[in-house]
Order: structure tokens, then sequence, then C-alpha cells
């Protein structure tokens, strides 16, 4: 055997073993199942009807809403905060923004909290029964996300 046949053989088996590995990456891999859409599990889990899902959608609108505004003004304050560190901020001006900050904390735990409430004061008797089974696990959905360490 000649090395360019030899040459070829090698070129055509490493190339169908880069095809086969690519393969196996993209099409044998498991498909990974983002995190559980909190509001179809409550809506199968409390048995919610159509009035109660519309009604569901608008307080998740008014949820998402509001956190959103509280957060941005957080993080607002925040640049001020830490923009402050160049600066040189005296520790009253320090102190006032960090109890800013704790006031919008605050309410952001208000709004969850009312969420919850609200949802609450959707439910039938019957579906309060199974609210109440499910609020714990649902507040674990409002929590800081944190990030894994590598």
């Amino acid at each position: 055997m000649n090395k360019v046949k030899l040459l070829s053989y090698i070129s055509v088996g490493l190339l169908v073993i880069n095809i086969s590995i690519l393969c196996f990456m993209f099409l044998g891999k498991p498909k990974h199942h983002g995190p559980p859409n909190v509001r179809d599990e409550v809506i199968e889990k409390l048995e919610l009807n159509d009035n109660q899902i519309l009604i569901y959608d608008e307080l998740i609108h008014w949820h998402q809403t509001e956190i959103m505004k509280a957060e941005t003004e957080m993080l607002r304050i925040k640049m001020q905060l830490y923009g402050g560190l160049a600066k040189g901020f005296d520790e009253c001006a320090k102190d006032s923004l960090i109890a800013e900050i704790a006031k919008i904390d605050i309410e952001i735990e208000n709004i969850h909290y009312q969420h919850f409430q609200d949802i609450r004061d959707l439910c039938s008797e019957s579906q309060k029964v199974e609210f109440e089974k499910l609020v714990l696990q649902i507040a674990k959905h409002f929590r800081p996300v944190m990030k894994k360490k590598k």
C-alpha cells in the first residue's frame, strides 16, 4: 500500500469519526427541560377555570410589572451607591442610599406577598385547600437567583 492510499484511508476514517462525534453531541443529547413553568403549574394544581385563568394572567402581568419597576429603581440607586466609591461618598450619603435599597427590598417582598394573596383570593374554597399546599412550593420561585460557583 502506498503512502497516498494510506493517508486517504486515515483521512476518511478521521472524517467519519468527527461526523460521528458531532452527531452524538447534537442528536444524542437528552433534551434539557427548562425551569418549571410556574403559571401552568399553578393552573394545573389549583384546577383554575377559564375565567380564573384570565384573571390569573392579569395578576401575573401586574406582579411582573411592579417587580420590574422596583428592581430598576434598586439598580439605579445601587449605581449611585457604588459610583460614590470613586467620588468618596461620606458615611451619611452611603447610609442613606443603603436605606433606600432596603426600602425597595421591603417593597419587593410586599409585592410578592400581595401577589400570593391575590391568587388565594381568586380561589374557591376547595381550591384554597390546594393553594395552602402549593404556596410554599411556589414561593421558592421568587427567591433571588443564585449563581453556581465554577
